[in-house]
């Protein structure tokens, strides 16, 4: 009598279409986030029902894969389970910090109303004693990363500067690791002090805009007096890429471009700007589409399945640059941003702390105090005030958003609590074209001859 228990297809699959002569589906598994080569004919099997006819190695590799998982198992308890152990169990202590209020750029999406106000030390003395209670009240951390936010961050490089040393004493004190990322409009952004961020602050990521070639970009991100900016933030990227320094210095530099239906042609043709300059081979390139920011941005964006398409184009385009793009996650999600985290939060300019990133100085959100979490400025409250979205995967699981039935749940997290609340749909385009991209994957290994392999 055969012992082999009985098994079933994982709910969390994404399927590609047969490619080869030998007829191989690339089958991904979104809960353990790896992928596996299986025939046509083994396929047939699973579908059929007849999991136990599978050839022993590649019964058990499905099984490790969890694209097969034991029947009757409930794998979206697991998922949410795994989800919030991440969360019980994080070691890292994250940072928000947006040292100025101020942005030289008036782009038309953004949601921020921007005021010549920078950190103070009143101010930044807060923002210690906030992180010096966050390590006392919890045990275990092995990190403290800070986000350097802004608005524009660089107007704010004063506290940055005095801020900076105070961390990482911080850091030292407790036995933890210390890094730092930021995201800026580029504008500021020198060589020079690229290189002072990275070796005396630390900064190792850096997330930059340009929003499209030369006249898609300088429509929309311009001075607050109609200055274009493309050309200086080119030039920075140009002398960063350019420098000695940068290919030793361990920071990753990220080129992102905010997409909606005024640019998105204009992305293709800054692929080809990107290359030209040879920066392909030293930055990485992603876009996203131009999202709500307390205000109507989103209504501009292309539809979900619109953009799902047009990265498609983009991804084959950067792979004919050399740019091998991430068709696929490699991780999991379980925490799906800071405002899960127990501890994690933003504290602006002005002393105001937040557990998300897009509610400082957004004067739609001015009044809605659920988000607002404590004044740094002031002595804690006695007891602390509940923490948005912290009961974020028991909602997923009650039901209250549809991530409760998505089978990309594992690898998206949800994706943006905040949005769902201002009931904005925020799906990633992921979820509408995961079967093309296991196509292009696979493409890309028959190319390479490796489809012979079953396990990737």
């Amino acid at each position: 009598m055969s012992t082999t228990p009985a098994l079933r297809a994982s709910r969390y699959l994404a399927i590609s279409p047969a490619v080869g002569r030998r007829a191989f589906r690339m089958v991904y598994s979104t809960r353990s986030a790896r992928s596996a080569l299986v025939s046509d004919e083994d396929w047939a099997q699973v579908q059929q029902g007849h999991c136990e006819a599978l050839p022993e190695a590649l019964r058990q590799s499905l099984l490790e894969h969890k694209i097969l998982v034991p029947e009757g198992e409930d794998e979206q308890a697991l998922v949410i389970a795994h989800n919030k152990a991440a969360i019980r169990d994080d070691d890292m202590l994250y940072l928000g910090i947006s040292p100025s209020a101020n942005c030289q750029l008036g782009c038309d999406y953004c949601g921020q109303q921007h005021e010549n106000k920078r950190m103070d030390d009143e101010v930044m003395q807060g923002v210690m004693r906030r992180a010096e209670q966050k390590l006392a009240r919890r045990q275990g951390y092995q990190h403290l990363q800070i986000g350097w936010f802004g608005a524009e961050p660089l107007l704010g490089l004063a506290s940055i500067r005095s801020l900076t040393p105070r961390l990482q004493a911080l850091a030292r004190e407790h036995q933890l690791d210390y890094s730092a990322q930021m995201a800026t409009n580029g504008v500021a952004l020198t060589p020079k002090l690229f290189f002072e961020l990275v070796e005396q602050h630390r900064v190792m990521a850096f997330d930059i805009t340009l929003d499209g070639a030369r006249e898609y970009h300088d429509r929309r991100r311009v001075t607050k007096d109609g200055r274009p900016s493309f050309d200086t933030i080119l030039n920075n990227l140009r002398g960063i890429a350019a420098d000695p320094r940068f290919a030793g210095c361990g920071a990753s530099v990220f080129i992102r471009c905010n997409v909606d239906t005024r640019n998105h042609e204009g992305t293709l043709a800054l692929v080809e700007v990107l290359r030209e300059h040879d920066l392909l081979r030293h930055f990485r390139f992603y876009t996203a589409p131009v999202h709500s920011w307390g205000n109507d941005a989103h209504l501009g964006s292309l539809s979900q399945q619109r953009y799902a398409e047009f990265e498609l184009e983009l991804m084959a385009r950067l792979i004919e640059a050399g740019q091998a793009p991430s068709l696929l996650p490699k991780a999991l999600k379980p925490i799906v941003c800071m405002s899960v985290r127990e501890e994690a939060e933003l504290i602006d300019p002005y002393g105001e702390a937040f557990n998300c990133t897009e509610i400082s100085q957004v004067p739609a959100y001015k009044e809605v105090r659920f988000y607002r979490l404590d004044d740094v400025r002031q002595p804690p409250a006695p007891v602390a005030r509940p923490r948005p979205f912290a009961d974020w995967n028991d909602r997923i699981q009650a039901g209250e958003v549809p991530c409760h039935s998505c089978r990309i749940l594992p690898i998206c997290g949800g994706k943006c609590p905040k949005h769902w609340t201002d009931g904005i749909s925020p799906c990633p385009s992921i979820k509408h074209n995961i079967e093309s991209r296991l196509t292009l994957e696979m493409v890309r290994l028959n190319r390479q001859g490796r489809l012979v392999n079953r396990s990737l």
